[in-house]
Order: structure tokens, then C-alpha cells, then sequence
């Protein structure tokens, strides 16, 4: 169980801290922006954390999150004062128009403001209605913001349904927010989901599996180049199944962490399995699947440090040794 009080670590978090901190969970994003940036100080423009789609930047897509944290819930002229600014500096053209817009209020946002928000057709009509008391005196100081034709027309074709709220809630139960505040201060990660094994070999498994193979054919000096052709063997049919279930243990573990984790948590972790297993590789054995049993036995006793280490089970390590395996960083039999 976690006893980390997160939500007492955001609230208390200054306005700069809750930046840095989105900057980190939108950065960890990876398969969503090619780049994020934090535009820090005055002259922001109504942009706080930007992640970028493409290498275009702000020619391109892009979202906007906008970090407010108040002593209070965000306050109706406040959030309205933000997203004029933002469609204002779109339509003198400093920027595209955000895809996504999000709020993150870990404090909340005002009632009447949250409502509009859930009600987009309601919330342009506000915007459009009520731009000199939220916007055309507030968005540059010293200096007045008209809604002209041509910028009502402007906002009236934004589709408002794009923005949104991210509140603490949001905050402490998204996995890639929870590694960072992990990492951050303390606690334990989310267990990986349990491995599925395919009924039917697929092509990502060839690698490791003719690797396989070639230790039965090592052990029994005979050719086994076909899973099909061990079956009803008294040893090698039921070591092949555990020996996919062990790569698919791995597998999951990788895929999950790889999205949850920051910084190198998972390389460090891949990397001690790795070097813990290469003494056993090295040595002398009667063929190459008592290598691999070795190594895998080895594998399962190694005790890696980290944040990964307490869900790194005997068979998510020892599944490692396959990954390598299909990767060509091992092979079982030795070269002559």
C-alpha cells in the first residue's frame, strides 16, 4: 500500500513548482510530442507548458497547459481572461490555435467557470458576450483589446469543446503523473498487468524462439527447426512453453514501465539484469541449453536496485535474458 500523501505535495507546490512539474509529465509523453517547452517569466502570450506535435512548433499542433495554482479555486475572470488571451494572440497570428487547452488547477476551478467549460457552445457564447468585462481591458495592460468583427468571427470558429480541466484528481491517478511524483517524493510504482501468451508464434518472437530451438538441437544432436517438431518431447515441450511465458512476462513489464517510468529507471534496471547474467554466459558448459538454463537460473537469483526492483519478479528477469536474446544481445550457443 502507498502511504504517500501526493495530494498534500501538489496543493503546497508554488505556481513555478506546479510548471516544472506538468513540464515533467508532459515531456514523459513521448509517444504524443516530438518536443515540450515551459515559457517561464512575463510575456508568456497565455502559454505556460507547450507540447509540440511536430517539429513545426507553434506552425503546427500543439496543446497548452496552463498552470494555476491559487490559494482558491480558479476564478471565473481568470480563466476567461486566459482563454481570450490565448485566441487573441492566435489571431494576430503569434501562434496556431492550440488542439487541446487544459486548465490544470489543482485547487479546482470556480463553479460557475467549471460549468461554462463543461458547456462549450455555452462557453463561446459567454466569451463572445461578456469579452469587455474578461477580456478587452485585461489582456494587454495599458492598452485595449476590441472584439471586432473579424476576431468574433475568429472565435467563433474555435471549437471550445478542445478545452479542458485537469484537477488533483487527474493529477494522482494518471500512471505517467504518478511515476514523476514517485520520483519526486517517494512510494512505490504500479504493479505491470500479467502477460498473455499468443496460442501462435508472431514474427517479433522469431529471434529468440530459433534461438531456443538451436539449444534443443545442441542438447540432443539432433535438428529441432520447428517448435512443431518437439512436441510430445518429454523435457523441451513444456520447457518451450515456460520459456515464451517468461519473454512475455518481460515483455509486458517493458512495455508498462516504459510508459510509466521516468528518466532511466527501466534502462538501469535492464542493464543490471544484463550484466548480472553475463559471468554465467561466459562460462563452459555441456551445450548451449545447459548455458541457458544456467543463465536463467541466475537470472531469477539476481537482485536488481531501484524502483523496479520490488516488481521485478523471477519471471520478468528471467524473461529478460530472451529479450536480449531476440535482440542479439546473447546468444546461447558459444561461437567456435
Amino acid at each position: 500500500m502507498n502511504l504517500f500523501n501526493y495530494t498534500r505535495h501538489i496543493l503546497s507546490l508554488d505556481a513555478e513548482e506546479l510548471e516544472i512539474l506538468v513540464r515533467k509529465w508532459v515531456s514523459v509523453q513521448s509517444n504524443k510530442y516530438v518536443s515540450v517547452y515551459r515559457h517561464a517569466g512575463a510575456g508568456d502570450r497565455g502559454c505556460d507548458v507547450i507540447g509540440f506535435y511536430s517539429n513545426k512548433k507553434f506552425e503546427g499542433d500543439w496543446d497548452n497547459y496552463q498552470c494555476k495554482q491559487y490559494n482558491k479555486a480558479i476564478p471565473t475572470d481568470t480563466g476567461m481572461h486566459e482563454i481570450g488571451k490565448i485566441l487573441y494572440y492566435s489571431f494576430i497570428g503569434e501562434f496556431s490555435t492550440p488542439r487541446n487547452y487544459y486548465f490544470v488547477a489543482p485547487k479546482g476551478i470556480n463553479r460557475n467557470l467549471k460549468s461554462w467549460i463543461l458547456n462549450p457552445s455555452k462557453l463561446k457564447e459567454k466569451i463572445i458576450s461578456q469579452w469587455e468585462k474578461y477580456c478587452e481591458f485585461t489582456i494587454i495592460d495599458g492598452d485595449r483589446i476590441e472584439l471586432t468583427k473579424d476576431l468574433e468571427n475568429f472565435i467563433s470558429k474555435y471549437d471550445f469543446s478542445t478545452i479542458g480541466i485537469i484537477g488533483i484528481d487527474e493529477i494522482i491517478d494518471d500512471s505517467k503523473f504518478k511515476a514523476i511524483l514517485v520520483e519526486l517524493y517517494g512510494g512505490d510504482l504500479p504493479s505491470a498487468p500479467s502477460a498473455e501468451v499468443p496460442a501462435n508464434i508472431i514474427e517479433t518472437e522469431f529471434n529468440y524462439v530459433s534461438k531456443i530451438l538451436d539449444t534443443y538441437s545442441d542438447h540432443d544432436k539432433k535438428t529441432y527447426s520447428k517448435p512443431d517438431e518437439i512436441i510430445g518431447h518429454d523435457d523441451f515441450e513444456e520447457d518451450f512453453t515456460e520459456q515464451r511465458e517468461r519473454f512475455y512476462s518481460a515483455e509486458v513489464f517493458r512495455a508498462f514501465y516504459r510508459d510509466n517510468t521516468v528518466n532511466s529507471v527501466l534502462d538501469n534496471f535492464e542493464n543490471e539484469i544484463l550484466k548480472g547474467i553475463k559471468p554465467t554466459l561466459r562460462l563452459d558448459f555441456p551445450s548451449s541449453f545447459i548455458r541457458m538454463c544456467n543463465v536463467l537460473s541466475e537470472a531469477g537469483k539476481l537482485q536488481p536496485s531501484g524502483k523496479l526492483a520490488i516488481h521485478g519478479k523471477i519471471d520478468v528477469k528471467q524473461g529478460y535474458c530472451h529479450q536480449f536474446a531476440n535482440e542479439d544481445k546473447l546468444n546461447w550457443r558459444k561461437k567456435k
